[in-house]
């Protein structure tokens, strides 16, 4: 779809939900590339280059959008069999798997050849594997930068990065600006939580979702309450397991689930905002037929 100009174009006009995160606008008067929800004006049709994900936009030299925040957009369900090696390897890397671990490491686990997954995935996606797990890291660190007040060393480290003076260098290299220029304010916001929206395409049926989390949620793990969906969490990265706790709220006005997050768990935060969007099935494409709720594997 992404391919089909035009297509993309009436989208973007109309701000239709349904299109978001399945392509993404760069705008070339401008430098900056959006989601096709965004709220700013209209560009100009000759001004409009579509790509089919973010690391695409970012590899022909398009930073990310402060306004509408690429980061938030939801992810790509798989949708057929000959997309579905490329898609399954980006739900993997956008859940952290490429986080302190090799190519090789992806490439096992899938159980395709290196050469086939990076044929397929450049297909799909615009760019190589290793350059979409980077694009990742990075709106990963603007939302960081963004939504919280973590240290600019801690944001570069829980984003995945092994070096701060790479990180720094690689997003002013990028979004040629310094990471604490995205900072929406100074004001600190308490340590002990992280607060993150993650992105739907609506419809979405949240108290049916909540009905069977509760109906089927593990005791003593997931609870619901009210309106709210609850679990604590142990999760492994390398040798050290982090535990800590989550909640998860419904924005229906902005399309959105709310999700905290404990600070015990900035360590794994792709790994944990990857699980909660299996879970609630962001990624569902509701103008295709639907796969239906999932039960919870936060664990």
């Amino acid at each position: 779809m992404w391919q089909d100009a035009n297509t993309c174009y009436q989208a973007l006009i109309a701000r239709d939900a349904r299109f978001d995160g399945q392509f993404f606008v760069g705008v070339s008067s401008t430098g900056i590339y959006c989601r096709p929800v965004c709220g700013v004006r209209v560009p100009k049709r000759e001004n409009c280059h579509f790509y089919p994900s973010a690391a695409a936009a970012e590899a022909a030299g398009f930073r990310p959008c402060l306004r509408c925040r690429p980061e938030l957009a939801p992810g790509h369900a798989s949708v057929d069999a000959g997309r579905h090696l490329a898609r399954a390897a980006a739900n993997l890397i956008e859940d952290g798997a490429l986080a302190g671990a090799r190519f090789g490491d992806l490439v096992d686990r899938l159980g395709a050849s290196p050469r086939h997954l990076r044929r397929v995935f450049t297909a799909e996606f615009g760019v190589s594997p290793v350059a979409y797990a980077q694009t990742q890291r990075l709106l990963l660190a603007k939302r960081l930068l963004t939504d919280t007040a973590l240290p600019v060393t801690e944001v570069a480290l829980a984003a995945g990065f092994g070096s701060v003076r790479r990180f720094n260098a690689l997003f002013r290299e990028r979004y040629r600006m310094q990471p604490r220029e995205v900072r929406k304010t100074p004001e600190a916001m308490p340590r002990s939580e992280l607060v993150f929206e993650l992105a739907y395409r609506p419809p979405y049926a949240w108290e049916p979702q909540l009905a069977f989390l509760q109906r089927h949620g593990t005791a003593g793990v997931e609870v619901v309450t009210g309106k709210r969906y609850l679990h604590t969490v142990a999760m492994m990265r390398g040798t050290r397991m982090h535990r800590g706790w989550i909640t998860v709220m419904h924005r229906a006005r902005r399309h959105t689930l709310c999700v905290t997050v404990s600070n015990s768990l900035v360590g794994v935060v792709p790994e944990v905002l990857g699980r909660v969007k299996q879970v609630f099935d962001l990624a569902c494409r509701p103008d295709e037929r639907g796969k239906g709720v999932k039960t919870s594997n936060i664990r």
